[in-house]
């Protein structure tokens, strides 16, 4: 497969379209490597989300009492969250802060009243989440130790406390309705935050139509979480798909003070904001503010493309002028819909994943790219998971073949003559309906993995080796792993 992708000075410019001064690419030549992907090294570490492992509990799910391996934050039990998606981090105050999107607890939501227990818990509470969002913290500061999440609580302390953004004032809403509660049902989600001087920030997209996975609506809005009152303040709208917006979907990252540009060209310190549009139909666009406008976005500057010297310039303006940082792999016809971006102190390097390619089974996945600055030039994407060739579907990830001409994985069934319907792995379970038919049958809904999030705190540099970890969620079963992928450190030449 080929991308389309530029090679560029390591230049800036912040002011409208004027070219800046040169900053010195590739100013330490000790740094000039490059970053291969091991083949084989992706892995699931462990699942995050629910009581028990469900690849473990399906293996018997027909016995009275399935085996259960038991998660390290049992996140039933202690938040009554038995499913959810998504698991973007970020650090704030010594924590590390996670989103996540539609949660479902014991009791299925969208008021069908439908109950997991006792199929999947023994968990009875009757609180239905209607897809809502939850958020988590935790102090594990290693990946090779589980990952323990402490969920924010409701003021009953009987589960997650829901991800709420409230305006101020009524506002009136794209689907006619109003009112100070930004709508947040199914696919509305928290998909992005980050800790400036103390105060929790929340980026949430909003305006989904789940039920025909219609996204041309959405916007995505700033909210400041009060930690202490478990309230959320819904603030400026950041990007909107209507508008030809680039920002609904983001990732955030301080401009961090060993980089090249940024900060250094523009006198104080920076956010840098990645971000798609349309879900599952963008590319991926750059912007940066300081860090004083971030709150009401006085300064924001848009990446819009290069200069006859290679130089990359910058609007005012979010709009179809925006030039991406990354394509996908059919940069015209762009399917990516979850992003994340780190930064390794120990490189000196920008990290990206995200999901693209959804239009072929040959494509569909998870793809890893670096590059010195956040204006590239970025790496050819390197992939890194695609469902059936990496071993994830049949294994922990719901594999279902109706008919023969449905199954494109025949790896991820059982070796020996097949008879279709065919599945292989972990059966649900799912969110929302459980309708055999029209709903998400645990059965008969082939999974899928999505958002690849990082986890900038656990990058370990190994020699020659790097190691990143993220989240991945997988539709069904509708849980959040710990992945595991690692990439060769290998020197080119110049290196010293």
């Amino acid at each position: 497969m080929r991308f389309k992708w530029l090679i560029v000075a390591t230049l800036i410019a912040f002011s409208g379209t004027q070219s800046a001064p040169l900053l010195g690419q590739n100013s330490d030549p000790g740094r000039n490597f490059s970053l291969t992907f091991q083949q084989g090294s992706t892995r699931k570490i462990e699942q995050i989300t629910a009581d028990c492992d469900w690849v473990v509990w399906d293996a018997t799910i027909d016995n009275p009492s399935p085996t259960c391996k038991p998660t390290v934050s049992q996140t039933a039990t202690r938040a009554d969250v038995l499913g959810q998606g998504l698991g973007y981090s970020f650090e704030h105050n010594g924590k590390l802060i996670f989103l996540f999107g539609d949660t479902f607890g014991a009791t299925i939501g969208g008021g069908d009243g439908v109950a997991y227990y006792p199929t999947w818990t023994n968990i009875q509470d009757i609180f239905q989440y209607q897809a809502g969002d939850t958020m988590a913290w935790s102090t594990t500061r290693r990946a090779e130790d589980g990952l323990l999440l402490n969920y924010f609580l409701s003021s009953d302390q009987t589960h997650a406390l829901l991800v709420q953004p409230t305006y101020a004032t009524s506002q009136c809403y794209p689907d006619g309705t109003c009112g100070t509660a930004l709508p947040m049902g199914a696919d509305d989600i928290p998909n992005s935050g980050i800790s400036l001087n103390g105060q929790m920030y929340i980026i949430a997209s909003t305006g989904s139509n789940a039920a025909t996975g219609d996204y041309s609506r959405n916007y995505s809005v700033l909210s400041k979480f009060d930690e202490k009152a478990g309230t959320f303040s819904a603030g400026r709208t950041i990007s909107s798909v209507p508008a030809g917006g680039h920002f609904v979907y983001t990732s955030l990252r301080e401009f961090p003070g060993d980089g090249e540009g940024g900060q250094r060209f523009y006198g104080q310190p920076m956010v840098v904001i990645f971000g798609v549009g349309q879900y599952d139909a963008s590319n991926i666009y750059l912007s940066m503010v300081p860090k004083s406008g971030f709150e009401n976005g006085v300064g924001t500057r848009y990446f819009t493309g290069f200069d006859k010297f290679g130089a990359p310039t910058w609007g005012t303006k979010d709009d179809s002028s925006a030039a991406p940082v990354m394509t996908d792999v059919n940069p015209a016809n762009p399917t990516i819909g979850n992003l994340s971006v780190i930064y390794s102190q120990e490189l000196g390097l920008w990290l990206m994943t995200f999901n693209g390619g959804h239009k072929d089974p040959a494509t569909t996945g998870v793809y890893f790219s670096y590059s010195r600055t956040p204006w590239g030039p970025w790496s050819i994407p390197q992939y890194i998971l695609n469902d059936c060739s990496e071993g994830a579907s049949g294994n922990y990830i719901f594999y279902y073949a109706g008919a023969a001409k449905d199954n494109n994985c025949p790896s991820a069934l059982p070796a020996g003559p097949i008879t279709y319907p065919a599945s292989a792995g972990p059966a649900g379970p799912t969110i929302g309906s459980q309708n055999p038919v029209t709903g998400n049958n645990p059965y008969n809904t082939r999974g899928g993995g999505f958002a690849p999030e990082m986890i900038e705190r656990f990058t370990e540099v190994q020699g020659n080796t790097l190691k990143i970890f993220y989240t991945l969620s997988t539709w069904n079963p509708y849980t959040v792993l710990k992945m595991e992928s690692d990439f060769k450190i290998e020197s080119e030449p110049g290196d010293r």
